[in-house]
């Protein structure tokens, strides 16, 4: 099954119809003022002990700008339109298909640049090819990295600009007013919200314990997904679990012998205190592990580029 956003009173019409599901929470949006300050709270936590407790500290820098940027330059859009758009063309509402990428996202970017312009001279330099570039070429690279063409921008550069864009995406999803409805369909490992891949999968706690979400790397919504199967080819057979400490670790990597790609699971019935983003960086050990049995991840992490 797939996951389609519809406006509220559609659904009200097409839950008899469309999923024997429905009762599952299908689709979470995210709540980027409380978001951000949490991911602080938990990348803060992690470089007590970690063996990448620089690059920690660097990433607590931006997203102590991004939970800054959230409360003093929020945006507000009416979203209504490109709902009922995308539904007619049948894709996400925030794909750049539907909704074309404008220049706001760049009051996002170079405040965050800003954060960092201090840490050490690789950075600085980064940061100043990249305020070299016009609002247009920014705005192209941007749009290259919403396609999916992360070869065609420098790594470097591409961490910079997705934070933005993520600042950005967020906000938008979070106004987002429709509901999502299952049904069958393609794509179901991309987000249903903008189109994009995910950081990992999670497995909540509370109301929705033992259900497996995927977390979206650019508007960091939610989706449902069911557990034991691959997020990358649905293959629903030879799925193996890597953990560094035992069978019961709060994370580790879901692997597929039929595509060869590998994805985190987070358990937040292990650690209720995961954050995708961060603990996904915390765990790189991992990962390293976990490509030595020739598996390559198809997620991606915001602000992993230059890793």
């Amino acid at each position: 099954m797939s996951i389609k956003i519809v406006p509220q009173e559609q659904l009200e019409q097409q839950n008899d119809k469309v999923s024997l599901i429905h009762k599952v929470p299908l689709l979470f949006y995210p709540v980027p003022k409380t978001l951000y300050s949490q991911r602080l709270s938990r990348l803060q936590f992690l470089v007590k002990d970690s063996p990448f407790a620089d690059y920690l500290n660097f990433c607590s820098k931006i997203v102590a700008q991004q939970a800054k940027l959230v409360e003093t330059m929020p945006i507000s859009q009416n979203l209504t339109e490109s709902i009922d758009l995308a539904i007619k063309k049948n894709i996400a509402p925030l794909s750049i298909e539907n909704y074309p990428l404008t220049l706001q996202w760049l009051d996002y970017l170079y405040p965050i640049m800003d954060a960092v312009s201090d840490v050490n001279e690789s950075i600085t330099k980064t940061i100043n090819n990249l305020k070299q570039n016009s609002k247009e070429q920014l705005l192209d690279k941007a749009s290259q990295l919403l396609a999916g063409q992360f070869d065609a921008v420098d790594s470097n550069e591409s961490l910079f600009i997705w934070s933005a864009l993520s600042t950005y995406y967020s906000q938008l999803a979070s106004q987002l007013p429709g509901k999502a409805v299952a049904e069958f369909g393609e794509q179901r490992w991309l987000c249903p919200v903008c189109q994009s891949s995910p950081v990992a999968s999670i497995v909540h706690l509370g109301n929705n314990i033992g259900l497996r979400y995927l977390h979206c790397s650019l508007c960091e919504s939610e989706w449902h997904v069911p557990r034991a199967k691959c997020t990358n080819c649905d293959n629903l057979q030879d799925i193996t679990y890597y953990a560094l400490d035992n069978e019961l670790a709060a994370i580790k990597t879901e692997c597929c012998d039929h595509c060869h790609s590998y994805l985190k699971i987070f358990s937040q019935e292990r650690d209720p205190h995961l954050d995708v983003v961060a603990d996904d960086i915390y765990s790189l050990l991992l990962d390293m592990e976990t490509e030595k049995e020739q598996f390559s991840k198809s997620g991606v992490n915001p602000l992993l580029f230059s890793v």
